[in-house]
């Protein structure tokens, strides 16, 4: 059978090979309604900080990114970024920025933070993330962060009837500039045809942007004004707006869930097969007469309960 590879700058074609994911938390303050946790898999299971430490050391991977949920929410937030530079690991993190100015701006051991701010007027911001962020504290922040040369990175996804055109990409990377961000990337968003806008199209497939990100790349880097850019286009695995691969190759870069345990790639829940042979096989039972319909259900339930284990996300290399 035929297999179609991707592009080798994608992160599912073997590109940032050297890099380790961490969901640290799935607590999170803000409200985006995008936002690829709400069917992501949530563990029960609450591993120690030391036990995550451990975990991230096994892997082996220099780059660590701290994910979540909002990773600065985690109580022992410190000592695993310290624990882990002790360790010689560059330690980076993505972050909606609202405790920014406050933790996340005083710790000396991160490599680069990423600040997650989906507009450049405040107020919209919050009326995405349900954030309320103030510029002046913002501006203080990166100032801090750039006396231990920590590099800030703006994240923005670009949704529609917020920045969707030329104009608001070029007035968000002034903002960017005036705040003293270090780099921007803008997104494409995930799962979310409805608020999806298309980089390619407004920007006249400039930069290398292009309708098969698949095939022809998904990350592309340039300099605009004077700003280092990357833009994250969405392949046909993440949206149904562009062509979908028909046997994609994928390379699953490892990821470290709070449990302590690591997994191939981020996890969706997995909602029971009600088509299965065993769901089948009572349903002939019921119309045999063998079963009543409570009797059914009842088996029905129990078979929905045995397999509660969760399923690799087919487009897993998306998060940062």
């Amino acid at each position: 059978m035929k297999v179609d590879v991707g592009h080798p700058d994608n992160f599912c074609g073997g590109n940032f090979s050297d890099w380790l994911e961490v969901n640290l938390t799935p607590a999170c303050n803000a409200k985006c309604s995008w936002c690829v946790e709400n069917a992501g898999w949530h563990p029960k299971k609450h591993a120690t900080w030391q036990e995550i430490c451990e975990e991230i050391i096994r892997n082996d991977r220099k780059n660590v990114i701290l994910l979540g949920g909002e990773p600065s929410l985690h109580p022992h937030l410190k000592e695993i970024v310290r624990y882990l530079n002790n360790h010689q690991f560059n330690v980076y993190i993505t972050t909606n920025g609202s405790r920014l100015y406050g933790i996340l701006s005083h710790m000396e051991e991160f490599a680069g933070i990423n600040v997650s701010i989906h507009h450049y007027d405040l107020e919209k911001n919050r009326e995405i993330t349900g954030l309320e962020l103030q510029q002046y504290y913002l501006h203080d922040a990166i100032t801090n962060l750039h006396q231990t040369e920590t590099q800030v990175r703006f994240n923005c996804n670009l949704i529609k009837n917020y920045i969707n055109s030329k104009e608001e990409i070029l007035r968000y990377i002034d903002w960017a500039k005036q705040m003293g961000a270090d780099s921007v990337r803008f997104a494409e968003l995930k799962n979310d045809d409805d608020s999806f806008v298309d980089l390619a199209k407004i920007l006249d497939y400039e930069h290398g942007l292009n309708d098969d990100p698949f095939n022809c790349g998904c990350n592309k880097n340039c300099v605009i004004d004077g700003m280092p850019v990357n833009f994250r286009q969405m392949c046909g695995m993440q949206t149904n707006l562009r062509p979908r691969p028909w046997n994609p190759r994928r390379i699953y870069k490892p990821v470290v869930y709070y449990d302590g345990k690591t997994y191939d790639g981020w996890q969706l829940k997995k909602e029971p097969d009600m088509n299965n042979e065993n769901i089948l096989r009572i349903l002939r039972n019921v119309a045999n007469g063998d079963l009543t319909p409570e009797e059914a259900s009842e088996l029905i339930e129990k078979e929905a309960k045995k397999d509660k284990s969760p399923v690799v996300e087919e487009s897993s290399h998306c998060r940062y």
